[in-house]
């Protein structure tokens, strides 16, 4: 049953769209039910959303905005802090609002496992770089579900991965629930749609 669950839930988290090329900054990978994963500077098994520099420069994402809300677009705003080309960054989810560049950062809002709207949005404040709309599915306890890229960041073979990597490449893994979400990809492909510029 939870692979039925997981594999119907495939088909609504790749409804996410945006820039998947090798031009920007996307959403990785996120986990709105983080129970044992990756603990933050508390201590704390804090919702977290990996971003990862797919393009084939530094990109400075000041200005930029993470948020949960599609009529709220800059609810969280990032300091001056440089993703290096095919790096990794991890902010955690957890309501507590840091945003000082030199430790760790975390978002005034925390993740729904219910599932919600998750952009990553440009400097502008109204063009998504990427996002999940309308929403992504419901998770259960650290299961992760990705951007389904693969390689991470890239416009290539779409996948869903079981185990989280965070600050780390996403590993596809020959389930059974991988298998068959990569069979329902062609099907929902049409809908992870790139940003029109």
């Amino acid at each position: 049953m939870r692979s039925v669950n997981l594999s119907l839930a495939v088909l609504v988290v790749l409804l996410g769209r945006g820039r998947t090329n090798a031009e920007t900054v996307v959403i990785n990978e996120f986990m709105a039910t983080n129970q044992s994963t990756v603990a933050d500077e508390d201590g704390d098994y804090s919702d977290w959303i990996e971003l990862f520099n797919a393009s084939e420069s530094p990109v400075d994402l000041n200005g930029w905005h993470l948020s949960d809300r599609p009529d709220d677009l800059t609810r969280w705003t990032f300091p001056s802090v440089t993703l290096e080309m095919g790096q990794y960054l991890v902010v955690f989810a957890s309501g507590k609002d840091r945003s000082d560049p030199l430790g760790e950062m975390h978002t005034n809002f925390r993740l729904s496992t219910d599932g919600e709207y998750l952009g990553l949005i440009l400097p502008d404040g109204i063009t998504p770089a990427n996002e999940f709309v309308p929403a992504y599915p419901p998770q259960e306890p650290d299961v992760p579900f990705a951007l389904g890229l693969f390689p991470d960041g890239m416009d290539g073979n779409r996948t869903v991965f079981l185990t989280p990597t965070p600050r780390a490449p996403n590993v596809p893994e020959p389930s059974s629930f991988a298998l068959l979400a990569m069979g329902a990809l062609g099907l929902a492909a049409c809908a992870w749609r790139k940003r029109r510029r």
